[in-house]
């Protein structure tokens, strides 16, 4: 992701599109809903950007179904699994 306000809007490139449809993820039914669809949000925390809006939180909900990720216990906390951190690798290049 390119640096960007929090105020940029983002988007999909075409390619994008298919990858996250093929995870499961309505792209379409993601942009008809009310919030903004994607947007740059600086984490708190670590203080690096992340998918803000509704395609950040359809992310969200398929890594979660998928068990890619975990909640921690009473805490807003996310653990990536052996088997997230193997999806995250394989398809997006990410490496841990």
């Amino acid at each position: 992701m390119a640096e960007s306000k929090s105020e940029d809007p983002l988007d999909l490139t075409q390619s994008g599109t298919k990858a996250l449809e093929s995870l499961g993820i309505d792209i379409a039914a993601t942009r008809s809903l009310r919030r903004h669809f994607a947007y740059a949000c600086l984490d708190w925390s670590e203080r690096m950007n992340h998918i803000g809006g509704a395609l950040g939180a359809a992310f969200l909900q398929m890594a979660l179904r998928q068990r890619w990720v975990e909640r921690e216990f009473d805490s807003r906390v996310l653990r990536i699994t052996r088997l997230g951190q193997r999806e995250l690798s394989i398809r997006f290049g990410i490496e841990f």
